[in-house]
C-alpha cells in the first residue's frame, strides 16, 4: 500500500492544479480576454474549470484523513475520531482546511451556476493563496510570519497566472484563424505578452524571496533531499522563463509574415511550458512536505 506521506504529496499536487487550472483560465477570461472571445472561452473551457473545481474539492476533503495518517505513521490513523478532532480544533492546518473547504465548495457552485469571471477568479485565487496558510510559510513567527505568508501567496497568485493561463492560451490561438474573432483575438494576445511579463518576474522574484526565508541561503548542499528538488524546480521554472521568451520574441513576430506557421510555432511553445510547470508543481508537490534542510 502507498505510503501515507507519498499520498499526502500526490493529493497536494492534484489540489494545486486543480486550483491552478480553474485561477488561470478564470484570470485570462476575465482580464485579458475581450467580452466577446472571453465568453467564447469560457464555453470551450467549461468541462475543464468544472472538472478542477471537482478535483479540488475532492482533494481537499482526502486532504484532512490523510494529514491524520501521516502524524499518526498508520493509515488506521486516517478514520481515528481523535487524531482527526485534534488536527482540526487545535491545529493552524486544521483551520486552514476548513477554509479550503469553504472556498472550493463555494468556487465549484460558482462555476456551476454561471457566475461572473471577476467571481470565479476571486474565489479560485483565494483557493490557491489559501496554501501559504500551511507548509513551509508558517515556519515564522510575528511580523516576519506574516510577511513570509503575504510572500508565499503573491508566489502562488503569479505563478498560477502564468500557468494556469497557458491552458486557456490555445483556444485563443485558435480564434486567429475565425474572422469574427480575430481582431479581439490579437488583443488577448497582446494583453497576455503585457500581463505574462509580470507575472513572470513576480513569480521569480517572490520564489527568490521565499528561498531566502526558508533556507536563509542559496541552496547548494546536494546531500540535501529538500535542496536537489528545490534546484530542479528552479532548473524546470529557467526553462519555462526560456520558453516564454522565444514564444514572445521569437514565433509572435512571424504573425505577421507567416501566421499559420506562427500559431502552430506558438501552439507548441505553449505545450512545452505547460509540460515543464506540470514537473515543477510535481516537485513542490514532494519537496513541500520534507523538512527545509
Amino acid at each position: 500500500m502507498i505510503a501515507p506521506h507519498v499520498a499526502l504529496a500526490l493529493v497536494r499536487l492534484c489540489f494545486d492544479a486543480a486550483a491552478i487550472t480553474a485561477y488561470g483560465v478564470s484570470g485570462f477570461i476575465a482580464c485579458v480576454a475581450p467580452k466577446r472571445l472571453g465568453q467564447a472561452i469560457t464555453a470551450s473551457s467549461n468541462f475543464l474549470t468544472v472538472a478542477a473545481s471537482s478535483l479540488a474539492v475532492f482533494s481537499t476533503l482526502a486532504w484532512l484523513p490523510i494529514e491524520a495518517a501521516v502524524i499518526g505513521e498508520s493509515w488506521q490513523s486516517a478514520l481515528d475520531r481523535s487524531t482527526l478532532s485534534v488536527l482540526l480544533c487545535d491545529t493552524a492546518m486544521g483551520k486552514a482546511w476548513l477554509v479550503r473547504l469553504a472556498l472550493s465548495l463555494l468556487l465549484a457552485a460558482a462555476l456551476l451556476w454561471r457566475s461572473t469571471p471577476i467571481a470565479r477568479l476571486a474565489l479560485s485565487g483565494l483557493l490557491l493563496a489559501s496554501l501559504a496558510l500551511t507548509g513551509h510559510a508558517n515556519m515564522d513567527e510575528g511580523t516576519r510570519g506574516v510577511l513570509h505568508i503575504l510572500n508565499d501567496a503573491a508566489h502562488l497568485l503569479a505563478g498560477g497566472a502564468w500557468l494556469g493561463s497557458l491552458l486557456a492560451l490555445p483556444g485563443c490561438l485558435a480564434r486567429l484563424r475565425d474572422p469574427a474573432f480575430c481582431t479581439e483575438a490579437k488583443t488577448a494576445l497582446r494583453r497576455f505578452s503585457s500581463a505574462g511579463h509580470l507575472a513572470v518576474a513576480l513569480a521569480i522574484a517572490t520564489g527568490i524571496v521565499n528561498t531566502v526565508l526558508v533556507l536563509g541561503r542559496w541552496p547548494t548542499d546536494f546531500t540535501s533531499t529538500y535542496q536537489m528538488l528545490l534546484v530542479a524546480k528552479m532548473a524546470l521554472v529557467a526553462g519555462m522563463t526560456g520558453l516564454a521568451l522565444v514564444n514572445r520574441y521569437i514565433f509572435v513576430p512571424h504573425m505577421v509574415a507567416e501566421p499559420d506557421r506562427a500559431i502552430i510555432q506558438i501552439r507548441h511553445g505553449t505545450y512545452a511550458e505547460l509540460a515543464l510547470g506540470a514537473g515543477v508543481l510535481a516537485l513542490v508537490a514532494f519537496f513541500g512536505i520534507l523538512d527545509p534542510t
